[in-house]
């Protein structure tokens, strides 16, 4: 099953039923499909042929689902880039990615002269809209009728999209993603959360994500669900959206959470219709946790997974007993090991590296044989993520393998220190990371956004941890920021933030 063959398959038997709402407009499955189709058969008159990447550069809107659902039609393969990158960035992925076609937002229009010099490979380049602008066609050129809709294309095991990674860990990384990979993770979340024909999900997460590619777009066509896309994103709306719309399911990141459990009328919205809150992308505070059951009051759930697994391999089930620091078992057909060092498998409760396995593990890393040969081994996939599994299977995340500091020998992981100050009133964010130390090794740096107002001081931190952390875990550095930065998904940036203070040791 492809992406494409799925959208026509929905298409035929769910018809004029609505899937998408999108600024105070209906799409029915009906439509999706056959401008969809249209747009990839005016792609193929330009010269758009199979295997060629596409550049999407764009926010939430329509237009992206037409390419998203429509591209294999004709063979092509979507490259997803957020649109507030800078253009040595964009120019970067376009480059790597070897793409032929781009597409973007009239607001990055004046950008164009400068990112298409540096962009060789750019044949074709569309603009969103019907406007058409020096260099690029609109974007309504791509809606024009034709004669004839181009087969499919696409088969199980082609390319479907290459999702960049965030660079957290040094330049991004083109992660192969077939429409295998798609089609078996979207029906994981499916099976795994007995979504049915009658949910209505909410997509507030950007589209150029995997997150929402799966969870909040191709989850719900499978099952012939609706969606409620947000273009811009607006905090304030979510909650009467979700009133008004009665959303029985969405997916965001913690820090989305905690601040719509911080509104002054968040109690007071009529949220019933929620099933379940879900939340990945990184850690749960446990006060963000609380927060949500006391002002939201519905069950909230955590996932895990990342882009070289297409999506989620792990996800809590609201029906079932809610472990809130657990990120749930693993989703039917994906295989999760926890092992040493030496990759040999460890009991419950011991702490590893997370590996996975199943249809949704991706291809490879894009001409780049040696990061896929450290990653992929023998079927399996290895996360670079830190975990343990309990007796029940419920799968706990630590940290990353890369973040873990080695203290004098001893293992010191970011996120469970980050736990704990996150719990420290006037803490709004934290960020642990190690700093090169001559006499340990590595130190524990602290980097504190406080809230709004509030002072914070080394020695109220420092006394903070010693209450709760074993002498050794504790921060010896702090730094007190008023932002801490993060990707589009609000996972903070620990090599921009390491790297910006990794002097401190040697300064003081």
């Amino acid at each position: 099953m492809t992406i494409t063959k799925l959208v026509e398959q929905q298409a035929i038997a769910l018809g004029d039923k609505t899937y998408l709402h999108f600024e105070e407009n209906e799409y029915s499955f009906r439509h999706m499909h056959e401008v969809s189709a249209r747009v990839a058969a005016n792609l193929a008159k330009r010269g758009v042929g199979n295997g060629e990447k596409i550049v999407l550069l764009m926010g939430n809107c329509v237009e992206f689902l037409y390419l998203f659902f429509g591209a294999g039609r004709i063979g092509a393969v979507i490259v997803p880039v957020n649109p507030t990158l800078k253009p040595d960035e964009i120019a970067y992925i376009a480059n790597n990615a070897d793409a032929t076609t781009l597409i973007t937002i009239p607001e990055l229009s004046p950008l164009l002269p400068m990112v298409k010099s540096a962009l060789p490979r750019i044949k074709h380049v569309f603009v969103l809209g019907d406007q058409p602008c020096d260099g690029a066609e609109p974007f309504s050129a791509l809606l024009e009728p034709v004669q004839k809709i181009p087969p499919i294309l696409a088969a199980e095991e082609s390319d479907a999209a290459l999702i960049y990674t965030s660079g957290t860990t040094g330049m991004p990384k083109g992660v192969v993603l077939t429409h295998k990979n798609y089609v078996w993770n979207a029906r994981m979340v499916h099976d795994s959360n007995n979504v049915t024909d009658q949910d209505r999900f909410m997509c507030i997460l950007p589209v150029f994500h995997v997150n929402a590619q799966v969870v909040t777009l191709l989850t719900p066509w499978m099952a012939g669900g609706q969606v409620f896309l947000m273009g811009r994103f607006n905090i304030l709306a979510i909650l009467p959206m979700i009133e008004k719309y009665k959303i029985n399911l969405m997916s965001a990141v913690p820090t989305i959470y905690n601040v719509l459990c911080g509104l002054p009328r968040a109690a007071e919205y009529d949220l019933s219709s929620i099933r379940a809150f879900v939340s990945g992308a990184a850690p749960m505070p446990e006060e963000t946790y609380a927060a949500t059951q006391r002002v939201l009051k519905r069950p909230l759930v955590m996932g895990y997974g990342l882009s070289e697994a297409t999506c989620a391999s792990a996800v809590a089930n609201f029906s079932h007993p809610i472990k809130w620091n657990s990120v749930g078992p693993a989703l039917r057909y994906t295989g999760i090991r926890i092992v040493d060092k030496k990759g040999r498998d460890l009991p419950p409760g011991e702490v590893g590296e997370i590996l996975v396995s199943g249809p949704a593990v991706m291809k490879c890393y894009y001409k780049d044989p040696e990061a896929t040969a450290e990653v992929l081994k023998n079927g399996w996939l290895h996360t670079g993520d830190l975990g343990r599994l309990d007796e029940y299977g419920y799968l706990y995340i630590v940290g990353r393998l890369k973040d873990m500091i080695i203290r004098g020998g001893q293992n010191i992981y970011p996120a469970q220190i980050e736990s704990v100050l996150s719990k420290m009133p006037g803490v709004e964010e934290v960020c642990v990371v190690g700093v090169e130390e001559a006499r340990w090794g590595q130190e524990v740096l602290a980097v504190i956004k406080p809230s709004n107002g509030v002072t914070l001081t080394e020695k109220d931190v420092m006394a903070f941890c010693n209450e709760r952390l074993a002498p050794y875990k504790c921060p010896q550095y702090f730094r007190f920021v008023d932002e801490i930065p993060k990707t589009a998904t609000g996972k903070i940036k620990k090599n921009i933030v390491a790297e910006q203070f990794a002097d401190i040791a040697k300064k003081k």
